[in-house]
């Protein structure tokens, strides 16, 4: 009889030490949680000032140097400073034919791996760069197919 009485009184024990734990926790994580609703996230830092502006450009499709039956289907866009659409379109248009002689002049080993791919980008930028006389500030390449 007294281990019956030891036995449920050491269950007794432990079950108040779980639900006072477990109220315990549960207060901590609501104040965790009230903590997170009422702080404002840092601002998100931008190397853009407020004028540059996205605009993206018509899908590209042309053949490549070598080897001669490979096709490659550009997706692009450019980072520009304001400027009215109808300057931004013809300067859209001009950045297009340059990707065009560009691509029609590079071999499919120019653009393997990671590094043939920045260094593709970057090419691609400065050209449109001197293209625009500054105005672009990057080209952005979203997809790039090569068949």
């Amino acid at each position: 009889m007294r281990l019956i009485a030891a036995v449920l009184a050491l269950t007794l024990v432990a079950i108040a030490a779980g639900a006072l734990a477990g109220l315990h926790l549960f207060a901590a994580a609501e104040r965790v949680a009230d903590a997170k609703k009422s702080a404002t996230p840092p601002p998100i830092a931008s190397s853009y000032a407020g004028s540059a502006r996205l605009r993206k450009l018509s899908p590209i499709v042309t053949n490549l140097a070598a080897p001669a039956n490979n096709w490659a289907r550009v997706e692009a866009s450019m980072v520009t400073e304001s400027m009215s659409d109808e300057d931004a379109g013809i300067l859209a248009a001009h950045i297009s034919e340059d990707i065009v002689t560009y691509l029609r002049s590079s071999s499919v080993t120019q653009f393997e791996g990671s590094r043939g791919l920045q260094h593709l980008r970057d090419d691609l930028t400065e050209r449109a760069n001197i293209r625009s006389s500054g105005k672009v500030r990057e080209l952005i390449i979203e997809t790039l197919v090569i068949q």
